[in-house]
């Protein structure tokens, strides 16, 4: 076996020894574009890069601990009081599906006939997945502080180190590869960042727009449900419908919401859905990026089956990275064929 085959098979074992690491590796990434620009602008104005990084990561903390202050104690009432139900959820849940279907069937009877064994086989697909026991819920919280920790760490060294890495990986390429890598490294790191900070602000717009309407219409937890609606946001399609299901769900478990409740949540988060196609995310994302309709539903179902939920979130956004990776490589390519073949 050849030297760099070794290297390759190292290299692999490494990185499925170290597979646990690729999710808080990929959001400090995220998050590194994010703040990008920040940096960016500092070293324009010669200020040391890690004074720079260091400063702005303070000014971060200092942020979120106003927000604690703001938002923390409804969050945390808002939890509070979700966890206390969860042990009574699924009679809940039963309750209020039955009730629903009721109203349904009054208001009209067509429904009888299309909905089979009066719409049982929902109720029970809805109870098979609902969260019954508040230990998953803590486990859940765990993995999340977790990466809460994990992210901005890896986030703060690659924002820190970035040049010199870059430099240190061109430094290591044969010569005949640095000019093609160069350009390609630039434009994708242009089209990645304005990607990432794109889908990062639509979710926050997406999410205040769906925690100010819920709280309009009065369903409990706004913020929590606001919040999801964000994060999910970021699945095309299926993130919406989750979100919805979800405030669903909470306006089911309701008293005095009913069927016309969940009708109101309906309108309200297609009418968040169609203000985000046109207006929002033109403005946020633009036109420039877009997952093939084959590759969308395979990085979901892909992320979904590796790690739940928050894979189908974060799978979108990979693909996205490595589709746009393969096009421009393909394209500088094509470009290099061609000087070649004129020069000849």
């Amino acid at each position: 076996m050849k030297p760099s085959w070794l290297v390759i098979a190292g290299v692999a074992a490494l990185a499925w020894l170290a597979r646990g690491l690729a999710l808080p590796v990929f959001l400090a990434m995220a998050f590194a574009y994010l703040l990008s620009p920040v940096v960016a602008w500092a070293d324009a104005r010669a200020i040391r890069r890690s004074v720079a990084v260091g400063a702005l990561f303070a000014a971060i903390i200092a942020v979120l601990l106003a927000a604690g202050v703001l938002l923390g104690p409804r969050m945390l009432t808002e939890a509070s009081a979700l966890v206390d139900r969860l042990p009574g959820l699924a009679s809940q849940i039963d309750t209020g599906l039955d009730g629903a279907v009721r109203e349904l069937f009054e208001a009209a009877p067509v429904f009888r006939r299309v909905l089979p064994e009066g719409g049982g086989w929902a109720r029970q697909f809805v109870l098979n997945r609902a969260p019954g026991d508040p230990s998953d819920l803590f486990e859940h919280a765990g993995h999340l502080f977790l990466l809460a920790i994990l992210v901005p760490f890896f986030a703060f060294f690659l924002l820190r180190d970035m040049p010199r890495i870059v430099t240190a990986a061109m430094d290591r390429l044969p010569p005949q590869h640095v000019e093609t890598s160069v350009a390609v490294w630039r434009e994708l790191n242009s089209v990645i960042g304005r990607y990432i900070r794109g889908v990062v602000l639509d979710g926050l717009v997406v999410g205040a727009l769906a925690a100010v309407g819920l709280w309009a219409l009065h369903v409990p937890y706004p913020l929590l449900l606001g919040a999801f609606a964000g994060v999910a946001n970021v699945v095309p399609f299926i993130g919406p419908l989750l979100s919805a299901a979800a405030a669903g769900l909470v306006v089911l478990l309701t008293p005095g919401q009913g069927l016309a409740g969940v009708v109101r949540v309906a309108v309200l988060f297609l009418a968040i859905k169609v203000l985000d196609d046109t207006v929002i995310q033109p403005f946020t994302i633009g036109r420039s990026v877009h997952l093939h309709p084959a590759l969308l539903l395979g990085s979901v179902v892909v992320g979904n089956h590796a790690l739940g939920v928050l894979g189908m979130i974060v799978a979108v956004p990979v693909a996205t990275v490595l589709q746009e990776t393969v096009r421009l490589l393909l394209e500088h390519r094509r470009v290099l064929v061609r000087r070649r073949w004129k020069q000849s």
